[in-house]
């Protein structure tokens, strides 16, 4: 089997099997299998909301968060782009859930950065979206 590791840009399946892979644990709502496909020392950075944290507990806290959150939620791959110098692709997505406790239909795009280590595994993930749009969607003051 071929790894991450080895095909960044020499293996287009091997990189859409991954983020395959990505997008449905998050589409499972499974915490262990997200953090599964990160690396121990996992740098995850999300700028919307402001912080920089380590390790595989803070994204597993997340999904788990984003579940409760938005019970329905669901992410559809919408393109995925290769670096060509290193390890690491671009996953352009769009996102779609209902507020719980409320019917609120949030939707909105963005895209994730993974940088993968020598061991397959992402060793930083930079989840970038308009946090302002999705804020002014659940006051239900914004545009879908």
């Amino acid at each position: 089997m071929t790894t991450i590791s080895l095909a960044a840009i020499s293996d287009p399946p091997a990189v859409k099997d991954f983020c395959r892979r990505w997008a449905a644990a998050w589409n499972d709502h499974d915490g262990d299998a997200v953090a599964a496909l990160c690396a121990e020392d996992l740098v995850y950075d999300e700028p919307a909301l402001g912080q920089t944290v380590y390790g595989r507990e803070p994204i597993k806290n997340f999904v788990t968060e984003m579940a409760r959150t938005f019970p329905d939620n669901t992410f559809a791959l919408e393109g995925l782009f290769a670096d060509v110098s290193r390890r690491a692709v671009l996953v352009a997505w769009r996102f779609t859930g209902t507020v719980a406790h409320t019917g609120t239909v949030v939707e909105f795009h963005g895209d994730d950065r993974l940088e993968f280590g020598e061991d397959g595994l992402i060793a930083t993930y930079r989840c970038l979206y308009d946090n302002e749009l999705v804020k002014h969607q659940i006051r239900g003051t914004g545009p879908r």
